[in-house]
């Protein structure tokens, strides 16, 4: 059961900011209409409710009020003006975040855990965005909302839900670290200026579209009418997390390394994907769901192009700057006993040929939706996170995050990946699954990782 204790809005300190217009990037458009990006971070918090209310929830609201000046695009919103022009992130003084303080009766220890659980018992800890609106004739909608939640004398949350369009996961994270570094150290403010080592760059300048992949994704997506923020559906699955340890990940990459001698990208993300994508396809064919040897089966991946483009954009970069990777194969290739191998040469090919060989970028990108717009989406895995986050360095002086989890891939149909809590080198691998495939799942998994070396 939940019990909101407060709604507000959170702006950055009146006056300081002004009046800011964002254009959207091809990286940017590229994201329209795409499902939310919706995340829990969890911490210990053993301490009752009127500490909550008296010290926790003012900090919390002064310390996001002065990040929220640095990174002001959140407080935001999208603006689609008349006569379908390309949309744009428009802040004027006085925009604000939503953020709900809320408490709740469910046990935070069964949260925090790897084992199964129910996904519905985590969207009540998710905000939802406000709805969008209409001013002279300008569509507006929010980006960004927050729910902190607590768990009396056990636990915090931190619940966002994010349209991607506006920041990709690397600038999420910056904002993230920046808020929990204010936080800790507002006390102060001599060390929070010190704290501010890096802070976002808004230099839209810097990425060059010298193949107008912009307009051409705009073409596309403004067929689409913008229905503002959906609600997801829920659904009955189960999500549970696994844990790829560090030996695990070195043994699945020597199998790799045997078998595929000239593959040069034998990464931990190349191996842990791959993994987990033979094993979830192996799964639905255990359950005895329907597969067509003929069927196809999809993986799409995207990775940070910041160092990449020439020139490269500054690690600080506000935004999105993501290439996306499309790798396609039939069911039984895996299916079979090499699935694994056959996965792992599809997909750190892919990012040999793209990244590891300095292959232009910008090929192919025109092409992407009519790539994409024909694949069987039930067939299709993605990706949600990244290993190289960091995320449980995230300090917000309330102890170490003890757990960190997408809720938005129980609609995406994606794997999550974090780095491991006890060991950076560790991979948890998160899913959402009906019941039934997630016994198979977590079968197949464990057993496939008795190998030799």
């Amino acid at each position: 059961m939940l019990n909101v204790l407060e709604e507000c809005q959170v702006s950055p300190p009146a006056g300081l900011v002004g009046e800011k217009s964002l254009p959207l990037t091809l990286f940017d458009i590229h994201w329209l209409h795409f499902h939310h990006v919706q995340s829990l971070f969890f911490y210990k918090f053993p301490h009752p409710k009127t500490h909550f209310m008296e010290i926790t929830i003012p900090s919390l609201k002064h310390s996001l009020s002065l990040v929220l000046k640095h990174f002001y695009p959140f407080a935001g919103n999208l603006l689609f003006p008349p006569n379908l022009r390309e949309p744009e992130i428009h802040y004027e003084d006085g925009d604000s975040i939503l953020m709900i303080f809320a408490e709740s009766n469910t046990d935070f220890n069964y949260l925090i855990e790897n084992h199964q659980r129910k996904v519905s018992h985590f969207h009540p800890l998710i905000p939802q965005l406000p709805p969008m609106f209409v001013k002279q004739n300008t569509i507006l909608a929010p980006v960004f909302a927050i729910q902190v939640t607590l768990f009396p004398n056990s636990g915090i949350s931190f619940g966002f839900t994010i349209d991607h369009v506006v920041a990709d996961g690397n600038s999420f994270i910056q904002f993230m670290k920046l808020w929990a570094t204010t936080h800790k150290l507002q006390r102060d403010p001599s060390m929070i200026e010190g704290a501010l080592a890096i802070l976002p760059s808004y230099d839209r300048a810097v990425v060059k579209d010298p193949n107008n992949i912009a307009s051409i994704y705009w073409q596309h997506k403004k067929k689409t009418k913008f229905k503002g923020y959906q609600p997801p559906l829920p659904t009955s699955n189960i999500l549970a997390t696994f844990l790829l340890r560090q030996a695990d990940i070195q043994r699945l990459k020597n199998k790799v390394i045997r078998q595929c001698p000239t593959l040069l990208h034998v990464s931990s993300f190349t191996v842990t994907c791959a993994y987990t994508w033979a094993c979830n396809v192996k799964a639905r064919a255990w359950i005895e769901e329907e597969v067509n040897e003929n069927e196809l089966e999809h993986f799409i991946f995207v990775a940070d192009c910041r160092a990449h483009l020439d020139p490269p954009l500054p690690e600080n970069y506000f935004g999105n700057c993501l290439v996306p990777f499309l790798v396609t194969i039939k069911s039984m290739q895996l299916i079979d006993e090499d699935g694994f191998i056959v996965a792992a040469n599809l997909i750190g090919g892919a990012i040999q040929e793209t990244i590891g060989r300095k292959k232009e970028i910008w090929e192919g990108l025109e092409r992407w939706f009519q790539n994409t717009s024909s694949i069987n989406m039930e067939r299709t895995v993605g990706v949600a996170g990244s290993p190289k986050f960091a995320v449980y360095d995230i300090d917000f002086g309330l102890g170490k995050l003890q757990k960190r989890e997408f809720i938005s891939i129980d609609e995406t149909r994606s794997i999550s990946l974090h780095e491991g809590k006890d060991n950076k080198r560790d991979i948890e691998v998160g899913l959402s699954l009906s019941k039934i495939k997630m016994d198979a799942f977590a079968s197949i998994f464990t057993n496939g990782l008795m190998i030799d070396d």
